[in-house]
């Protein structure tokens, strides 16, 4: 058994932190896996044209990468792609002001992202100036590079370089009703840079990204209170993924928080493997939703892409959480101890306390959980299946046989509705 570091206060680059909470929002567009950052970037050149100071420049940098915080499911995606105005766009921007007040660091960004599908035309009169400004100019960058994404994918992007006004001239005819005249005239000026296009590329943006941030110190200590904050952020905005999913993440913390205690384990150690727990799943954003939802068993090819989601959570969780076990619970969670689980297949000898405590809490959950496939099953069923598991020796018998002596009161964590302690 490996020793488990523990902290107090975790530094954070909340810049990179951001950096790394879009790019796993990014997984949700499957097929373009940067829109969140080009808007973040493309909202920073904007703001450098119109003459705002360094402070500013930083702040729509960020909102701009968080703008979609609200969208967990593809097929919203899909619309955010494909149509210049939707009918229940601002549901999402609901969602994403309610996510990012979860956690202060990103909080001040709440309001700006709640109406960053709004007309200019339209924004609330009570809105500060600058507020306005930086709804605005990210409903802007947003189409903006949906409209260069559509024509890069038709045409080239060697071609998009030749043909840069026609980007433009798709947002021309909603200018002064959509958006802002003056955010216009700044595209109009900035695009005529090549290196206003090539940025955008996947190859040269997070270098760009990490230039910009790179000007300015965004570090900051976060107790772990904060530090739970972020990670009970991002598990609603994993959850919101599908309905069948609803509070999962969160009721999966709470049983390893509770069945960690059983085990003995020390307070904050439980306390970080809570965190593991609500970031467990943070790798299936990448997973579309037609798969998470299917009332049928998995094909094998869609069986090898929900495989992946470890992985997916791993490379999120390292990012964000550097210097802590977080990542390597939340990846490991589908290990089996006779070696069949993966994407590691590691044995026996491999698996960790805090892994099998986080294993056995994921398969209780989604068992005593509704699921497209079948309805919430009874505590006694729940657990015949999970004793067959034991018997064949791919989850710990000793932790199990705790899970059955408190049932009763792990059942009620695990099919409690509803958001607790946020």
């Amino acid at each position: 058994m490996c020793s488990i570091p523990t902290f107090e206060m975790l530094e954070m680059d909340i810049g990179r932190a951001a950096h790394t909470v879009t790019k796993a929002l990014d997984y949700v567009g499957i097929d373009d896996k940067s829109h969140g950052r080009r808007v973040g970037l493309i909202c920073h050149r904007l703001a450098h044209q119109l003459g705002w100071d360094q402070d500013r420049r930083h702040f729509i940098l960020i909102c701009g990468m968080l703008h979609d915080c609200g969208v967990s499911s593809t097929l919203t995606h899909q619309k955010l792609v494909n149509e210049m105005e939707w009918e229940g766009a601002d549901q999402h921007c609901e969602r994403g002001e309610f996510f990012l007040k979860g956690f202060p660091p990103f909080s001040q960004y709440a309001q700006s992202i709640r109406y960053h599908h709004t007309r200019w035309e339209n924004l609330p009169k009570e809105l500060n100036g600058q507020t306005k400004e930086y709804a605005n100019l990210v409903f802007f960058a947003d189409r903006l590079d949906v409209a260069q994404a559509i024509y890069t994918a038709t045409h080239g992007r060697d071609e998009l370089l030749i043909h840069k006004e026609d980007i433009l001239n798709e947002l021309e005819p909603y200018v002064g009703t959509l958006f802002a005249p003056a955010f216009f005239k700044a595209a109009q000026k900035a695009s005529q840079r090549d290196s206003f296009w090539i940025e955008l590329r996947d190859e040269y943006l997070d270098d760009a990204i990490f230039e910009t941030l790179d000007f300015a110190d965004h570090k900051m200590k976060l107790s772990f209170d904060k530090v739970e904050a972020l990670g009970e952020m991002l598990s609603m905005i994993v959850d919101a993924k599908s309905p069948f999913t609803h509070y999962h993440s969160l009721r999966v913390a709470d049983l390893a928080y509770v069945i960690a205690g059983y085990c003995g384990m020390h307070e904050q150690d439980r306390k970080i493997l809570r965190v593991a727990g609500l970031l467990h799943d943070v790798g299936k954003l990448r997973t579309p939703d037609e798969i998470l939802e299917k009332p049928k068993k998995l094909s094998p090819l869609e069986m090898s892409r929900m495989r992946c989601h470890p992985m997916d959570s791993k490379r999120v969780l390292k990012a964000i959480f550097p210097n802590t076990p977080i990542a390597k619970w939340a990846s490991e969670h589908h290990e089996k101890l006779d070696g069949s689980g993966y994407p590691y297949g590691w044995t026996e000898n491999e698996i960790d306390l805090p892994t099998r405590v986080l294993t056995i809490a994921d398969i209780f959950q989604a068992l005593s959980q509704k699921r497209p496939y079948r309805e919430r099953l009874s505590v006694d069923e729940v657990l015949d299946i999970m004793n067959k598991i034991a018997q064949d020796g791919q989850i710990d018998s000793q932790i199990y046989h705790l899970v059955v002596e408190n049932k009763e009161e792990l059942y009620n964590v695990s099919i409690c509705e509803g958001v607790q302690g946020y």
